[in-house]
Parts: structure tokens; sequence; C-alpha cells
């Protein structure tokens, strides 16, 4: 999309140039603009939602729209909570109402159509803005707020505050740059246009991902249950197709003759963290590898940020982390979460293991390391940890849990091979996923940089 500035002389309906806006963050606009603080476009302005404990929420009623049920794009998640339609009745959104969150993720907005949104009121952390329809279009207003001149004025407020937190006066008094109302909804149009083709372009590299983390996961699952396909006749070097027997365990199903089943605690130590992240006095000092190290990332290296703490002589020589180590989440707020692996795959210097993880040590004459944390990252396996996780507001597991949970075992030799074959397929992929992430970052960057060349009037829309 080859996009042009504004020639200077401005040449286009107006006729006219360039002007400072005399606002630092937003720079120059069309000599034909007006810059007026959002307060000045509004009928209404900086109204707050309601504060709604959680116990109210139901099942039906009129929507409850909260900062969380927002994405970065303006968008309303599908599923939310509704409210009793009395506690409602002052705060019902009207057409082209404009909310803003003041708290939490500071900046996210979004615009209420009564033609496609159901009946909504909002919460306290949104503040809403009516626009008065003859000066301002509200999916202009919409738009500037995704803008990066928008991002920018946060930044300056964010600076001034000691919380996160940005009133709704604020907001209220930020400048806007203000075409002709003619030429707001031109620009909004054109902007629709763009976006949707550009979102398209995420969704379906979004969808490629998620193809590429299935087939991963496919990959993962069928070696480390069935073995590897396909298998080399015996007589080309190769080692044949396996002959395969019932594992005995209906949720594992058949596996390769040779294998076995065996319990976690006879292939691997496992031991349970209790260090925390405090700084005590009279214990030393050691850095700790915390939850989100595991949860975050599949491969642990000494490269990794390690929080500073302290632990006891007793502690450190029981839950120091060594190369080939594999860390499970054995605490997490969903069930979904729990025995999410981690393989050490570096040495580490004084490194615990930390709260909320177990450490699994593999027994070296039954089982290595790669190939048990291999195990962990196969979902049908992973499952079994579900209904053993108790719980109601945080799941975790016992030690008993995780000592008698159940795998499928080839000998050492057929572990390494199949280890060794998942790193390869597994890194192409993810190579294959990161560039795709990218061209994501690429596209969402190029949308946000379109919209506040349109709303600020740096380029010319024809």
């Amino acid at each position: 999309m080859n996009l042009k500035p504004y020639p200077i002389p401005f040449t286009n309906i107006t006729g006219q140039e360039y002007k400072d806006s005399g606002i630092e963050w937003l720079g120059k606009v069309p000599k034909g603009w007006e810059v007026k603080r959002l307060k000045y476009v509004c009928n209404e302005y900086a109204e707050y939602g309601l504060n709604i404990e959680a116990e109210n929420y139901r099942s039906e009623g009129i929507r409850f729209i909260r900062t969380t049920d927002l994405d970065n794009y303006g968008n309303l998640k599908d599923e939310g909570v509704y409210i009793n339609p009395i506690l409602a009745k002052d705060y019902i959104l009207k057409d082209g109402d404009l909310l803003i969150s003041r708290s939490g993720t500071i900046g996210r907005s979004f615009l209420y159509k009564s033609d496609k949104n159901e009946e909504a009121t909002y919460a306290g952390y949104l503040v809403r803005y009516s626009p008065n329809l003859e000066r301002a279009f509200p999916k202009y207003l919409f738009y500037f707020t995704l803008s990066h001149s928008f991002y920018e004025w946060l930044k300056t407020q964010l600076i001034e505050t000691t919380i996160g937190n940005v009133n709704g006066q604020k907001y209220a008094n930020i400048f806007l740059p203000i075409p002709s109302k003619e030429e707001q909804i031109r620009l909004s149009t054109f902007l629709d246009h763009k976006t949707i083709k550009i979102d398209e372009l995420i969704k379906k590299n979004e969808k490629l991902i998620e193809l590429l983390k299935e087939k991963r996961q496919a990959i993962i699952s069928h070696a480390v249950t069935k073995g590897i396909p396909p298998r080399p006749p015996l007589e080309k070097g190769g080692r044949g197709d396996l002959k395969m027997k019932d594992s005995g365990i209906e949720w594992i199903g058949e596996i390769p003759e040779g294998w076995s089943i065996r319990k976690l605690k006879f292939l691997a130590s496992i031991k349970l963290s209790g260090v925390d992240k405090k700084t005590l006095d009279g214990e030393l000092p050691i850095k700790l590898c915390n939850y989100t190290d595991v949860y975050k990332n599949e491969f642990i290296f000494e490269e990794l940020d390690f929080m500073e703490a302290t632990a006891t002589e007793n502690e450190i020589a029981q839950l120091t982390l060594n190369k080939g180590d594999v860390l499970i989440t054995k605490d997490s707020e969903t069930p979904d979460d729990i025995a999410v692996p981690a393989y050490v795959k570096s040495e580490l210097r004084n490194v615990l293991c930390g709260y909320h993880l177990a450490r699994i040590r593999a027994n070296t004459k039954y089982a290595v390391g790669e190939y048990l944390f291999r195990l962990f990252c196969a979902q049908d396996i992973r499952e079994q940890f579900t209904p053993l996780a108790n719980g109601i507001t945080r799941y975790g597991l016992g030690k008993y849990s995780i000592d008698n949970s159940i795998f499928p075992v080839p000998t050492i030799a057929e572990q390494k091979i199949i280890s060794n074959y998942l790193d390869q397929k597994t890194a192409k992929i993810d190579e294959s996923i990161q560039r795709i992430l990218s061209q994501i970052e690429k596209l969402k960057e190029y949308r946000q940089t379109l919209i506040s060349n349109v709303v600020t009037g740096k380029v010319k829309v024809a």
C-alpha cells in the first residue's frame, strides 16, 4: 500500500498546508483540521461504570463489559458475564458510546454499536464518552485510541502518576486532531476497509500456527507411545517395523513390543519444592528457577534471568538443579496447567527448583531426562494428571500422584533415538512458528502505523 503524505502546500479539498498542532506528541496536522480536547466533542464524558462484585454476575441479563472482556484491537470477546437489569438501568450504553479503560490494562477501548452488540453496561475500570454527532464521528474517535499518538500521550500520563491509573478527566482533556465530520467518516471508512484485510491476514497466520502446534503435538505423542515412523527394513540398516502389543492402559492403547508401562517413581527420583521467593537472614543466597520460568520456557538455560532468593543448606542439597533434570508445574490456577514441563538443557550454577514446581531426575538405569521431558510434553499423557489435581480456586498435585503416574517406556537406546528425533522435528516446526509470529507482529505494527498516519493526517487518503 503506497500512501503519500499530504503535499506541501496542501492540495486536497481544502487547499491548505500543514500546521504545528502545538502538542509535542501529536506533531503537525493538516492546516484545515482543528485540535480539540475530547470533552469538547462529546455530549457526555468521563462517566465511570459500575463497581459490581463477582458474586452478582449472572448467566443472563444485561451484558457487563469489563476491561478483561476487550482485546487490544477494541473487540469484545464473545463470552462474558451478565448482571441484573435493575443494577444496570442508569448505566446502559448508547449507540456510539466510547469506553476507555482507566486501570488494569490502561488505554484499551471499545466502541458500542447497538446494531452489532447486545444491550450492555460497563464496569468501573472503564470510562464512557458519548460523542456529539454533529462534531465527531464515533468510529473516528475510536480509531484515534488505537494510534501511536494516543499511546505516546498515555506514556506521558503514566510518568506523571505513581499508580497505573489514567482517570476519566485526563482522558477528557486529551487533544485530538479533528477534521470535518465528512472527512472523519471518509477516513474511518477507509480504515474499516484496510484493517479488515489486515485482520484477515493475521487470522490466517494465527490459524496456521494452531495447525503447526497440533502437528507438533501429534508428532510428540506418536513418538513416545508408538515409536518413530516409518522404519526402514532391517536388511537396509534400519530397525524394521515394530510389532505392537496392548499396553493394558486404555488411554495409551497399543505400544511397541519390547516397551513396558512403568510408574514414574521407578524411572526417576521426584522432589517437590517448598523454596519460596523470600530472602531471609541466616540462609544462603541462591538463584531460583520459579513457576514462570518453567511455564514460559521449554528449556532452562543458564542465561535465563533467575530470581535471587535464599535457601537453607538442606534445601540447597536437595533441590539444586542439574543438567538433564525435568521440572513440572505441580500447582496452578487451572487443572490444564498442571504438569507443564521444562528441561534443564545446560549446566547451572547455584540454581534451585522453586515453589509450585517438582524436580524429576532420571534414574539412568531406566530412563534419560530428555525422554521423560518429551513424555510430559505429550498432551494425551499429561491428561492423566487432570483428575488428580486437587483444589477449588487453585489446583495441586501431591507427591503420591506424581510418583504413581504411568508412562510407556522403551529401552534406553530407543529413548535416546526418540529424543534426538523429536529435537529435530520440533526445532523445524518451532522455526516455522517463529517466522509466522514475526509476520504477525509486522502486520500488527503496520495496522497501528496505518491508523496513526490516517487519523493524524500524515497520509493522503484517496
